[in-house]
C-alpha cells in the first residue's frame, strides 16, 4: 500500500469513512460513507482486500452513506465481487442511494453485483 502524505490522508479521511463490523463469525458488514472516487477508492480497496484475506465467508458492503461514486468505485466493487467469488466467498452490496444506483445502472454493472436495497435484506440473504 502506498503511503499518503499527512495532508492528503486528512483529505481522504474527511471525504470517505469505512467501518467494518463483524456481526457473527461468518458475516462482516463494511459501512461506507462519503465520496468514492479516484483519490479515496484505495482506502475502500484496502479494507475489502483485508476482509478477503481474513477469509470472511460473507461480506456486505453498505453504500447507503455514499454521496458520490466514480468509475473507480464501480471498478473496485466489480473487482471485489469477482475476487470474492473466485475465493468461494460471498460479497453483496447495499444500494439504497439513487446516486450509486444510477452509476451502476449507467455503467451496466448492477447485474454483475449481488445487490440489495437495504442492509437488513442483505444481511438476511447472506446468512441463509
Amino acid at each position: 500500500m502506498r503511503t499518503q502524505s499527512p495532508d492528503v490522508q486528512r483529505i481522504i479521511d474527511r471525504r470517505l469513512q469505512v467501518k467494518v463490523v463483524r456481526h457473527n463469525p461468518d458475516l462482516y458488514v463494511c459501512r461506507v460513507a462519503g465520496e468514492v472516487d479516484l483519490l479515496t477508492v484505495p482506502t475502500l480497496v484496502n479494507v475489502l482486500d483485508d476482509l478477503r484475506e481474513r477469509e470472511a465467508p460473507a461480506v456486505v458492503v453498505d453504500l447507503t452513506g455514499v454521496t458520490y461514486c466514480a468509475a473507480a468505485g464501480v471498478r473496485a466493487l466489480l473487482d471485489a465481487t469477482e475476487t470474492a467469488r473466485a475465493a468461494g466467498q460471498r460479497l453483496a452490496v447495499v444500494i439504497a442511494s439513487l446516486t450509486v444506483a444510477r452509476v451502476l445502472k449507467a455503467t451496466d454493472t448492477i447485474d454483475g453485483i449481488e445487490n440489495y436495497s437495504n442492509l437488513s435484506e442483505a444481511m438476511l440473504a447472506m446468512v441463509t
